[in-house]
């Protein structure tokens, strides 16, 4: 949470002269969460709800001259992606009640908070003089701000976009455990198709013989035309004949010339 209050020290120091009630410094903070976190630019003072062109691409991060020169309420004026929106406070006499409004939806958002209870001093580190800030921003966000705003914050694009980068450099993350990818063996021609049996690779033409892969033993030929590299293969099988060929005796089953066997060897 210390890394989301980044910046608020700067800020302050550009207003702390004029902070002299405890509703200011709240406002303050208000434009310090839409400004950071939600890349609301603040155009000025007043309700004006019509946004010149020349004003869609302007504002600034700071709060304006005389932001809080009336003691009963605050008008500012803040664009986010071309689009107006008017933040307004009013002071009673023990609350503040703070409207959100997008002047295109007409969408309008409020939260009432107690100044004298929230703010402790006005001087010091934020904590100091509001305890409760991390529970003030988050009321802000979910009654202030998600009501009007659809955006997101900075945090959750960077994030969003982190994650993206992660996933695209890291490649592992999309390869498939049950596809190989890259042609195997002399004459592969595609991809081997997911092993959704268990099949090894090994020996996998005799098991599933239709399998992309390529011919195995007990189906020697390949149905590809032209296949290059691809020699029919047979194992002749069945008892030993002299008279087939193929079927006499192996000799390398014999045993050698003059071979006498030595047990003690």
């Amino acid at each position: 949470m210390v890394e989301f209050f980044y910046g608020w020290d700067l800020l302050y120091k550009t207003v702390n002269s004029d902070v002299h009630k405890k509703a200011d410094l709240l406002i303050a903070l208000v434009h310090f969460v839409l400004t950071k976190h939600y890349s609301f630019r603040c155009l000025g003072i007043g309700d004006d709800k019509t946004l010149p062109e020349e004003e869609a691409e302007s504002g600034s991060e700071l709060l304006p001259d005389d932001w809080n020169s009336d003691d009963a309420k605050f008008s500012l004026r803040y664009v986010n992606n071309k689009t107006l929106y008017l933040l307004l406070g009013h002071m009673t006499e023990d609350a503040l009640l703070i409207n959100l409004l997008d002047t295109n939806t007409k969408k309008v958002s409020n939260i009432c908070i107690e100044p004298e209870n929230l703010v402790i001093e006005l001087k010091g580190p934020l904590t100091n003089m509001i305890p409760t800030v991390s529970e003030i921003v988050d009321r802000f966000r979910k009654e202030l701000l998600e009501p009007v705003f659809s955006g997101n914050s900075k945090e959750q694009t960077t994030q969003t976009t982190s994650n993206t980068n992660t996933n695209t450099n890291n490649p592992a993350r999309d390869i498939d455990p049950l596809r190989v990818t890259e042609p195997r063996g002399p004459g592969s021609f595609m991809p081997f198709e997911p092993r959704p049996f268990g099949f090894p690779e090994v020996g996998r033409g005799d098991l599933d013989p239709l399998a992309r892969g390529g011919p195995g033993n007990l189906f020697p030929f390949d149905p590809r035309p032209n296949a290059p590299g691809v020699r029919p293969r047979f194992d002749p099988f069945g008892p030993p004949d002299r008279n087939i060929l193929g079927r006499g005796p192996n000799p390398d089953h014999f045993r050698p010339p003059n071979w006498e066997p030595d047990y003690y060897m």
